[in-house]
């Protein structure tokens, strides 16, 4: 089975991924590891499954030159001024958000002002708990109440799954897997999240620079984690579009960056 063979090889990739510009410790033991994905799932039957080729890892793209901006923990009420910047530069963005705060009216008019102006939705979890702690059937809860009230109130169909805080081990990949959804991590942390007297919009915006200084488009590309609540990061997000478009590199949002490993599977 071809996508058995992708998974293995992507197992490894994750073994020995440590560069420090991630936020991720994948710290994976899988000596003697057997993969089984068992094709069952009564939890969401009713939901439609995605259509597209499943990718199992995502943490860059496939195309080089390419950097998608992802945004965690929405909807929140710094929402529509992050839509509003990524309009004014003509930016299609990717957001992970979390199913419990679908529950709130206002919060599901910001996901679908979002989708009206062409960003991208995900799962970012239910109740953004830590995989880690989570047994497999909790974990397929954790995803499968999200897919379903994505559906429900959104109309979205999921392709990816972004595990909390980035924290996500085989073990815990396996129900992801089984249930058709790739994981999606990154590969530059900004740390947006941290807000101190030494951490805020400049140091943000600097780590993002000193990222994209030593690279090129010619041979790099990032998928940049950022929260959409967070003033750290929403404060520099204009100038940080002006300066990664000036390092020669393409806005694109995270199915754009998929495609070429979509056409390497066929």
């Amino acid at each position: 089975m071809a996508i058995l063979s992708k998974i293995s090889c992507l197992l490894f990739k994750m073994a020995k991924l440590s560069r420090i510009n991630t936020k991720p410790n994948i710290a994976l033991t899988f000596m003697s590891f057997t993969l089984l994905i068992v094709s069952t799932n009564s939890f969401a039957n009713h939901i439609p499954k995605p259509t597209q080729q499943m990718v199992p890892l995502v943490q860059s793209c496939q195309t080089p030159g390419l950097v998608a901006l992802t945004f965690d923990d929405g909807p929140s009420d710094n929402f529509t001024r992050v839509l509003s910047i990524l309009d004014s530069h003509n930016v299609k963005a990717t957001f992970f958000l979390v199913g419990k705060k679908l529950e709130k009216q206002n919060y599901i008019e910001l996901a679908q002002q979002a989708i009206t102006d062409g960003h991208q939705i995900e799962n970012h979890s239910w109740d953004h708990s830590d995989f880690l702690t989570l047994s497999d059937a909790q974990i397929t809860e954790q995803v499968s109440k999200t897919n379903e009230i994505l559906w429900n109130t959104l109309r979205v169909i999921p392709r990816f799954v972004r595990p909390p805080h980035g924290r996500i081990d085989v073990p815990e990949a396996m129900p992801i897997w089984n249930l058709g959804y790739g994981i999606a991590l990154w590969n530059l942390d900004p740390r947006d999240y941290k807000s101190t007297l030494f951490w805020g919009p400049q140091q943000v915006f600097e780590r993002i620079e000193d990222a994209l200084e030593p690279s090129s488009p010619a041979t790099d590309s990032f998928v940049i984690l950022m929260h959409d609540f967070s003033a750290t990061s929403t404060d520099k997000l204009s100038d940080i579009i002006i300066l990664i478009k000036q390092h020669g590199y393409t806005l694109a949002t995270l199915d754009e960056c998929v495609i070429n490993s979509e056409e390497d599977s066929h």
